[in-house]
């Protein structure tokens, strides 16, 4: 008995097991059918509006990509943070309070829109209480999922906010990181991007120096039923090691914007890496501005 229970005490701290743990993040279909009629369960429905007023989940609330971002365009933030209080408001406005499980999902295979909600929850401190259904609703219906045209205004929830702001990097940070080698940055736009084949946003061609490439993209895959899902925590954890990383160094992400660069975000989560930032301005900032250096193939 007592070589069983160290053999289960070893698996319990293997990496493999670790890992299982961390892909909590996700859930399925039969996941949500079980919690559909949960009162505190919160299901977030995010892409158009027309897209919500044609067929949603039943009890699930519309976002839109707005709701949970800033734009200003005049002083060049593109996708950003809200201040604090704004996002608080914003989350109590949809029922949600501080003991609420909270699914992500959209209609149309966008996974950067619900992996940067996803960011935005864990911010605030509520990330082990939010999910994202794998599959968004074309897993949702395969499944036997009902949908709805119905909706209602919820009651305010009262969420009371821990923001961790050490996820955050700003551009002093990411010139001191270029020259840290105890501190990766990650590029997670397309190959085209990196490799200076393509412009960002107006920006210059190229990427930050020093920084290594982890496409999006790469990380998920369609499925047989057509719902865009992410790759297995297997070939997930073998992306990350083909560029040499494992989940005991800090990484600091960037894309174009800041949406990209939360799917390599939930990505490393799941394999749980603990020391992660995020450069929200991202290349549409860094690479429009020349005191700041570029690489380029």
């Amino acid at each position: 008995m007592k070589k069983l229970n160290l053999l289960w005490l070893l698996f319990l701290a293997s990496p493999v097991f670790l890992i299982a743990q961390q892909s909590d993040i996700l859930i399925d279909a039969d996941w949500l059918l079980g919690k559909i009629n949960d009162d505190n369960v919160v299901i977030l429905h995010i892409g158009a509006q027309n897209d919500f007023d044609k067929e949603h989940i039943p009890g699930a609330r519309f976002v839109s990509p707005g709701d949970y971002t800033y734009d200003d365009r005049e002083r060049n933030i593109v996708f950003d943070r809200p201040e604090d209080a704004v996002l608080k408001s914003y989350v109590e406005s949809l029922g949600i309070s501080n003991d609420t499980e909270v699914v992500i999902y959209t209609p149309v295979n966008w996974i950067p829109l619900v992996t940067r909600l996803y960011f935005t929850f864990d911010y605030l401190g509520h990330g082990n209480k939010t999910f994202i259904l794998d599959g968004g609703l074309v897993a949702w219906k395969a499944a036997g999922g009902k949908v709805t045209t119905e909706s209602s205004k919820p009651e305010p929830g009262k969420f009371q906010i821990t923001p961790n702001r050490k996820l955050l990097a700003d551009t002093e940070y990411m010139k001191a990181s270029i020259e840290d080698d105890n501190n990766t940055i990650i590029d997670c736009r397309s190959e085209a991007y990196f490799n200076g084949i393509k412009p960002t946003h107006g920006a210059r061609i190229g990427r930050i120096p020093s920084a290594k490439n982890i496409p999006y993209t790469s990380l998920y895959e369609a499925s047989d039923i057509g719902a865009y899902k992410f790759k297995s925590l297997s070939d997930i954890e073998q992306i990350f090691k083909n560029q040499g990383l494992n989940n005991t160094e800090p990484l600091v992400l960037y894309c174009h914007i800041g949406m990209q660069l939360t799917v390599v975000y939930t990505a490393a989560k799941m394999l749980g890496y603990k020391n992660l930032k995020m450069y929200d301005p991202s290349f549409n900032v860094w690479g429009k501005d020349d005191s700041l250096p570029v690489a380029q193939d």
